[in-house]
């Protein structure tokens, strides 16, 4: 087990002005109750951890103390400088484990190119669920001290990212509050908070369908949302083994997934209504769309003399996200041709390794892009990229049309959305070409419509009261003072009979049929006796 604090990474700094202080602290909000929030995200990688640790930046800016806790196998985080006032806890894995979490992460870029059904989800998840309980046994089994180390950390809070709920785990153990945060929209998912979603207009997760579904596709709707939580069971079933083993919380009932929406008090989704297809939630659902997105910092100079050499045409950013680092050079290929038919167009592309097939003198590859700073250069005229939801919004944040090439995941959710707003186009990544890339390419820089409708979303996506960095640390910092239990679904208190109000309409069956007896009886007798008095009319007439 590391501990690593800020004040042993770096050289301590200047000490702050005793006036600095005064102003701090006369103009700190009254009601703020300084906290220590543990933030458990995917282990220390990819883009669940760059939303977990931003919210804890913003934790540390409202006046909090915020852990995050990390894997072995991404133990370099801690000494990141940018990070420099969040605490590190490294839990120990062995050199066995730490390969395996690589090799999962690997998993997605070996696996990226296989077409996006059920088959290729259900071989994604198998992959990782014996993985990921393998990883919280680590934890709580081989992590004596980590553990004790925690639980005497007086956390308030743990900050917790739904596709590793050892997390969760962690929270009950230590009886803290739950606060769930989701990198991803997945607006059929705030189902686990007891939310209340309409099927006839909310899409399910990789459905790739609009808010306006034919008949067709409001069956494969409904069809692919209610089989989606029998698999999410059948992934979460060994945190229920690993529970039951480390014995934490025998006294609150349901499975993991379920204590999900009974535990957890907070849930922050990334998505914002600016782009997202509108469904009503529930108040402890707080939307924090484009939390990644940030004014730009200044370029390194090598870095901003690239993108001063564009001249008018300006610069294509490129790149297939942190997952997918090593991909086949058939699938990229296409690429360096497409972009070498457009010499004066500058582009820079996010590459892993040395490439196997020529670049064009007009490309820059670097193995890591600033990509937020990249997108809000005024040289930036076109990002292509694999449909990350952080992306996504950064690209809106800054007013950015976009080439989508949906690999892995809800990149396809991000795809549909982007193509419905009309700030881009979506290609399949079974059917890129050059001549497909190429035409893309040539109908987002010569067609104003794609960039007039990115500024359009940008307008609106920062026309807000507050950053979602600075509405999640308000947030949890009131679930710490207040509870959450409050703004909780009743849903949650009700049976299947009661949800679906089954009990109300067998009433109104039972009550409709008692009139229809009654209608029908009395319609019986009516006829009857004009029966009889018609027949005896005409039996005096005779």
């Amino acid at each position: 087990m590391d501990f690593v604090h800020p004040s042993t990474r770096h050289r301590s700094r200047p000490t702050v002005p005793f006036i600095l202080l005064c102003v701090v602290f006369f103009t700190m909000p009254s009601d703020l109750q300084a906290g220590n929030v543990l933030i458990t995200t995917s282990l220390g990688e990819g883009s669940h951890y760059f939303v977990g640790k931003t919210i804890g930046k913003y934790l540390v800016k409202h006046g909090h103390n915020v852990t995050v806790l990390i894997s072995k196998a991404y133990a370099y985080r801690a000494e990141n400088i940018e990070d420099s006032e969040l605490n590190f806890i490294v839990f120990e894995q062995t050199a066995e484990q730490i390969a395996s979490v690589r090799e999962r992460h690997l998993a997605f870029s070996k696996n990226a190119l296989e077409p996006n059904n059920v088959a290729y989800l259900l071989k994604m998840m198998k992959t990782a669920r014996q993985g990921v309980a393998d990883d919280c046994d680590d934890l709580l089994g081989r992590n004596p001290d980590v553990i004790h180390q925690i639980e005497s950390g007086n956390f308030d809070v743990v900050v917790y990212d739904m596709i590793w709920l050892c997390s969760l785990l962690l929270a009950m153990k230590i009886n803290a509050t739950a606060v769930l945060s989701s990198p991803m929209s997945l607006p059929t998912f705030t189902a686990y908070a007891h939310n209340p979603v309409n099927l006839a207009y909310v899409p399910s997760f990789m459905t790739g369908y609009t808010s306006s579904m034919s008949f067709l596709q409001r069956v494969n709707n409904v069809v692919g949302n209610q089989g989606f939580y029998p698999v999410l069971e059948y992934m979460n079933q060994p945190f229920n083994e690993l529970r039951e083993r480390h014995k934490i919380r025998p006294d609150l009932t349901g499975t993991i997934s379920e204590l999900v929406g009974i535990y957890t008090d907070l849930f922050l989704f990334n998505l914002d209504f600016a782009v997202e297809f509108p469904l009503p939630l529930l108040p402890n659902i707080i939307p924090i769309g484009g939390i990644t997105a940030r004014p730009v910092s200044p370029l390194p100079s090598d870095l901003e003399a690239f993108m001063q050499s564009s001249g008018d045409e300006g610069v294509i950013l490129f790149t297939l996200g942190t997952y997918v680092s090593h991909i086949k050079s058939e699938f990229l290929e296409p690429f360096a041709e497409a972009f070498g038919r457009y010499p004066q167009q500058k582009v820079l592309w996010q590459f892993a390794g040395e490439p196997r097939f020529k670049i064009p003198p007009n490309v820059k590859t670097m193995s890591w892009l600033p990509q937020n700073d990249l997108l809000g250069h005024p040289k930036t005229r076109l990002f292509i990229f694999h449909g990350g939801n952080n992306g996504f919004y950064e690209t809106i944040y800054h007013g950015v049309p976009a080439i989508i090439i949906p690999l892995t995941g809800d990149a396809i959710d991000q795809g549909v959305r982007l193509k419905h707003q009309g700030f881009g186009i979506v290609l399949d990544k079974t059917r890129v070409t050059v001549d497909t890339l190429d035409d893309a390419i040539k109908t987002i820089l010569s067609n104003k419509s794609y960039s007039k409708m990115a500024k359009v979303l940008s307008s609106r996506l920062s026309s807000r009261s507050m950053h979602p960095g600075d509405r999640a640390a308000f947030w949890v910092n009131h679930v710490m003072k207040h509870g959450g239990d409050y703004m909780r679904s009743p849903l949650k208190d009700l049976n299947f009979i009661q949800r679906n109000l089954l009990d109300v309409l067998g009433l109104f069956l039972v009550v409709a049929s008692i009139i229809l007896v009654i209608v029908y009886n009395c319609v019986r007798c009516s006829f009857r006796r004009c029966k009889r008095i018609f027949f005896s009319s005409k039996q005096k007439n005779d």
